[in-house]
């Protein structure tokens, strides 16, 4: 099962990305800790994080990928199976992933969107500043992060969303709920990846089943 992870801040995709992980016993390769761990390891690619991080400077594209790509081949090494949390941010981003993932005999199989209304990403966002005791996300950041969420990643749906494997959810319900129902998605799925040609597919969304996996509503089970 090769999975990656496309939620809005707030939405649960650690959470959930870290579940799918377990259940299908499958390396989690999150950006964020990858970058971490690579600095905490003073690797060649994490010295090259750092001096950026020094200079208060984003860390480029290009150095995010070759960890991904890293990453990636350890995953094959190890199975095959994966899930993909971090990245991609943007359509330039999604593009580089796949050719690495194609490069690798890797492409994935299951691009899992998360979906939430931004009235319940701020509100999870605003509980989780003030229980971490973030005062960098303030309202105001947290409506430019959602904002640029929505301007950079619709046309990296539409474009899963075309290429058949886009698997859409609701995430306003709590950790556990949606996390039943992707696990029942994914292995209701599991058995015809290999039998369905990659041209075949069509994306499935799920988000009006809320009744049988639990009712739609805020809650506060997910943040991430």
């Amino acid at each position: 099962m090769r999975v990656l992870m496309i939620a809005p801040p707030g939405a649960g995709k650690g959470t959930q990305g870290a579940l799918i992980a377990a259940h299908f016993d499958i390396p989690h390769i999150a950006t964020g800790e990858l970058l971490r761990d690579h600095v905490v390891r003073r690797t060649a690619l994490g010295q090259a994080v750092q001096a950026y991080l020094d200079c208060g400077e984003l860390v480029p594209d290009q150095v995010v990928l070759d960890m991904v790509r890293e990453a990636m081949v350890a995953a094959k090494a190890a199975g095959g199976g994966y899930v993909l949390d971090g990245i991609p941010r943007n359509m330039q981003q999604a593009r580089a992933t796949y050719l690495i993932a194609r490069e690798l005999g890797m492409t994935a199989d299951v691009a899992l969107h998360l979906q939430a209304d931004d009235a319940e990403l701020m509100r999870r966002l605003l509980a989780r500043a003030a229980l971490e005791h973030r005062s960098d996300d303030t309202p105001d950041i947290i409506a430019q992060r959602l904002a640029l969420y929505h301007e950079v990643t619709s046309p990296i749906i539409s474009w899963y969303r075309d290429r058949g494997i886009l698997v859409s959810v609701d995430a306003m319900r709590s950790a556990q709920q949606v996390g039943r129902e992707i696990l029942a998605a994914l292995e209701a799925m599991r058995p015809f990846l290999d039998q369905v040609p990659a041209l075949a597919r069509r994306s499935v969304d799920l988000t009006g089943l809320g009744d049988a996996f639990g009712a739609t509503g805020p809650t506060a089970g997910t943040s991430g």
